[in-house]
C-alpha cells in the first residue's frame, strides 16, 4: 500500500513539471500495464474462465425467447 502511494506521488511529480508527456514515458507506460495484465491473466486466468462459464451455465436455455 506504502509503495503505490510513493509511486502515484512520484508519478504526479514527474508529470506535472513538464508540459507534455514524451513518447518514451507513453511507451513505458504501455509497457507497465501490458506487464500487468499479463501478470493478472496468467494468475488468474483459470479462475476468470470458471467465473464466465458458471455465468454462461446459469443462463436459461432457451435463448431469451421466453414471455417477459
Amino acid at each position: 500500500m506504502i509503495k503505490t502511494v510513493v509511486w502515484t506521488a512520484w508519478l504526479k511529480d514527474r508529470f506535472s513539471q513538464e508540459q507534455g508527456a514524451g513518447l518514451a514515458e507513453y511507451a513505458l507506460l504501455l509497457f507497465v500495464v501490458a506487464v500487468a495484465a499479463a501478470t493478472i491473466i496468467t494468475a488468474f486466468g483459470a479462475d476468470i474462465i470458471a467465473a464466465f462459464s458458471d455465468a454462461t451455465d446459469s443462463l436459461p436455455s432457451d435463448g431469451g425467447a421466453g414471455t417477459p
